[in-house]
């Protein structure tokens, strides 16, 4: 009796041994993958890694810059990087002076605009008072330094107060700097004066020529002179009237608790009185000094402080303020303030 073969597979038997599940899958192992030209492909190639200062995605224009790092920021339009700076001013009136400061912190933008602005002012005011003329130059000096300073920050990230001040031209650009002509010819006239160059000169041309001798001269002696003695005459007397008495009301002195500082150094937490006294809700000419908080005269307390500005409707952002002071300077809009005040009585 003759066995039938076992059935046979259509297309063949799988390729190996036969089994169909020997190479994990019923169609064999996939292909080793090939290599690619060099640095395409991984693992022949690893990617490219980014530079060490690259910008992290999504930084870049139309997002906010970062925070300063030392919190400082300018007090005009609030850009930073700044630096804290004093920038001086003179001005000289004839009997007196006047002695100008500018705080900081400034921007690069600002900072340069105020040192050429109080500058220029002191090239023109500054030289006419005997002492304007050693404090003008050292004013002057001083703002070289603050410049300095100023000039070795880098370009401000825009800020949030307001628009950046204007710098202008140069300062040695500027025709207020022919003013340093008056100092210079004082000078070279004194030196000429001490050295006798424009002293007296003699036939010669020489200067400081000694003293010219008398020349030797006689004279006879006068004859005698008749003289007459008129007879005395009386002269009349008589009594002035008693003047009047004047009593001068005694000198008062001060109290320890008076002070002379005025609303330009005002800052937050200090107390002010009006020395006006007036009722009324609006003076246009206050007469503004600064108290302690625990003098009982002590009429108003200083809230906040804004800088640059004359506009008294800032104190709405702060809401403990009930009154205001406002000071505007015409020749000069950067020393403008307003004092937002709250009343104490």
């Amino acid at each position: 009796m003759s066995v039938p073969p076992p059935p046979q597979m259509p297309f063949g038997p799988p390729p190996g041994d036969g089994n169909p599940y020997s190479g994990g899958s019923p169609y064999g192992a996939p292909p080793p993958p090939t290599a690619g030209p060099p640095g395409y492909g991984y693992p022949s190639a690893p990617p490219p890694e980014p530079p060490y200062d690259a910008q992290p995605p999504g930084y870049g224009y139309g997002y906010p810059p970062p925070a300063p790092m030392d919190g400082q920021t300018c007090r005009f339009c609030g850009g930073y990087p700044a630096v804290s700076a004093t920038v001086r001013g003179h001005q000289g009136l004839v009997l007196a002076y006047r002695m100008l400061r500018m705080h900081g912190p400034f921007c690069r933008t600002c900072g340069t605009a105020t040192v050429r602005d109080m500058s220029a002012r002191t090239l023109v005011q500054g030289w006419w008072s005997p002492a304007s003329l050693i404090l003008a130059p050292i004013t002057l000096l001083l703002n070289l330094g603050a410049n300095g300073r100023i000039k070795r920050l880098p370009p401000p990230m825009p800020g949030t107060h307001g628009p950046q001040l204007d710098p202008g031209v140069p300062l040695g650009r500027r025709p207020h700097m022919a003013m340093l002509l008056l100092p210079v010819s004082l000078v070279v006239t004194v030196i000429l004066a001490a050295t006798g160059v424009l002293g007296p000169k003699d036939d010669n041309n020489n200067a400081n020529p000694g003293p010219t001798p008398a020349p030797i001269t006689f004279s006879p002696s006068p004859l005698p002179m008749p003289t007459y003695s008129p007879p005395p005459f009386p002269s009349p007397t008589f009594t002035l009237p008693p003047l009047p008495s004047i009593t001068l009301p005694p000198v008062t002195t001060p109290t320890p608790t008076d002070s002379t500082d005025g609303p330009d150094d005002a800052k937050i937490g200090d107390c002010l009185r009006n020395e006006n006294g007036t009722s009324e809700t609006t003076d246009s000419h206050p007469k503004v000094s600064v108290l302690p908080c625990t003098d009982s005269k002590a009429q108003y307390k200083v809230v906040y402080k804004y800088f640059a500005t004359s506009d008294q409707k800032v104190c709405e952002k702060q809401p403990k303020a009930d009154s205001w002071y406002t000071s505007k300077h015409p020749s000069l809009p950067a020393l403008d303030y307003v004092l937002c005040l709250k009343q104490l009585k």
